[in-house]
């Protein structure tokens, strides 16, 4: 199957909604690939993001909620010159729902500007992956 990028701008402290639920359960995405860079031309460029599958999950890093699967932060230059990103993603999840992004950009003032990169492998459920999945997307102390 062909993979599908996801990449754009967000202003820091909002929560942008990725993926859309098209209804089809059966139908889900793998995330492979999650960059995200704030302006190098600024001297706040230390910049962290989550990707989730709640909205209302926080920008907070919990490994421990279900609802978070992947990590990410980057410094574009610091005193040492160019530092690499970090990215984590939970290898076992599956967005059959929405898909949200949001990030933070330290010392920016709450107005940056941040950049992502998203790669998506579309994928192929049966009815009981379809069912799991969406377990697993709830937090556990989730009571809607």
């Amino acid at each position: 199957m062909k993979r599908r990028t996801l990449r754009g701008q967000f202003v820091e402290g909002e929560v942008k909604r990725l993926i859309v639920d098209d209804g089809r359960l059966n139908h889900g995405y793998k995330v492979v690939s999650f960059i995200v860079a704030g302006d190098p031309d600024s001297s706040a460029n230390d910049v962290f993001c989550t990707l989730s599958l709640d909205y209302d999950a926080p920008l907070t890093w919990n490994w421990g909620d279900n609802r978070q699967i992947g990590w990410a932060s980057t410094t574009v230059f610091n005193a040492s010159g160019l530092e690499a990103p970090f990215v984590a993603l939970d290898p076992d999840h599956v967005v059959i729902m929405d898909l949200y992004i949001q990030g933070q950009q330290s010392g920016a003032g709450g107005n940056a500007v941040i950049n992502y990169m998203i790669e998506l492998e579309p994928l192929e459920l049966s009815n009981d992956q379809a069912i799991l999945s969406l377990i697993k997307e709830r937090s556990q102390d989730d009571l809607r």
